[in-house]
């Protein structure tokens, strides 16, 4: 599988999920408070290379701590998970050859085409995708 191939594949499963991810970040939005500085949504891709990975959302400013604390329920916006029988959801393996920062871009486009699709007026504060590891070759991007 090629790197147009692994996109398409790994978008068809990211785009089964936005709307639930559209719910949660319209919650995570509405509980932005004044100490707010800004929301980080950050791709965690595995660190065997595999191609799992995790998507979190967080309020960044003083006391992040107490920041988040409001959003813990709707912070994780997708995530991979291993099973007995395989992952879940069935995103596919990432082929030989092929970086981490395959996966963090496309999370990154498919986070912005729901982004751009769920909300008319930005938030007020900034909004960023990023890959706290580094990878990503479109990371840090932002939304808002």
């Amino acid at each position: 599988m090629d790197h147009a191939e692994y996109r398409r594949r790994l978008r068809r499963v990211l785009d089964a999920y936005s709307e639930d991810v559209t719910a949660r970040l319209r919650a995570i939005v509405e509980l932005i408070g004044d100490t707010v500085e800004s929301v980080q949504i950050e791709v965690f891709p595995d660190e065997d290379g595999e191609g799992t990975f995790d998507v979190w959302a967080r309020f960044d400013g003083p006391d992040s701590f107490v920041l988040n604390k409001p959003i813990d329920e709707h912070r994780h916006l997708f995530g991979v998970v291993h099973h007995e029988t395989g992952w879940e959801p069935e995103v596919p393996s990432l082929p030989r050859g092929l970086s981490a920062d395959v996966v963090v871009d496309t999370v990154a486009d498919w986070i912005e085409a729901v982004w751009t699709r769920a909300f008319d007026n930005p938030p007020p504060v900034p909004v960023e995708v990023s890959c706290p590891e580094g990878h990503g070759t479109t990371t840090p991007r932002q939304l808002a």
